[in-house]
């Protein structure tokens, strides 16, 4: 199930004094259906949760963070740099999951621009589950 995510916040700047952008999914809750569809998507053993399906739970505010406006980013002109992610506890089903991605830089970078920004995932609790960061090239793009 795709859902839309809202805006928090819309400025950005190579400054570090401007607000980031801030986009804020739309709780998702972890039924045994999406975690298996998945799990057989990656090879995962039947009853297991895949820790990957993070990423396909905030793929949505991931790509709001990415169509942004003010971000300027072109997809066809973008190399992905960098993926990590911490895992605080496992994902479970049952799971009521809110992704909230944070631009947290922009900067020159050789006639482009690179681009960095957390994707955490909290549960119903506001405990963190996950958190990913992720590292963006793009060129730089006429406003």
């Amino acid at each position: 199930r795709c859902t839309r995510a809202r805006v928090e916040s819309a400025t950005v700047s190579t400054d570090s004094e401007a607000e980031p952008v801030v986009v804020v999914g739309e709780p998702v809750e972890v039924t045994d259906e999406v975690v298996s569809r998945f799990a057989d998507a990656v090879g995962t053993p039947a009853g297991q949760v895949p820790p990957t399906l993070a990423a396909a739970l905030t793929a949505p505010v991931q790509r709001a963070v990415m169509d942004h406006p003010t971000l300027r980013i072109d997809l066809s002109r973008t190399l992905h740099t960098a993926q990590s992610s911490q895992h605080h506890r496992p994902i479970r089903v049952g799971d009521v999951l809110t992704a909230t991605a944070t631009v947290t830089g922009v900067r020159s970078a050789r006639g482009g621009r690179m681009i960095g920004f957390d994707t955490v995932l909290r549960d119903a609790a506001g405990e963190t589950v996950q958190t990913l960061t992720s590292g963006l090239l793009t060129a730089e793009v006429e406003e």
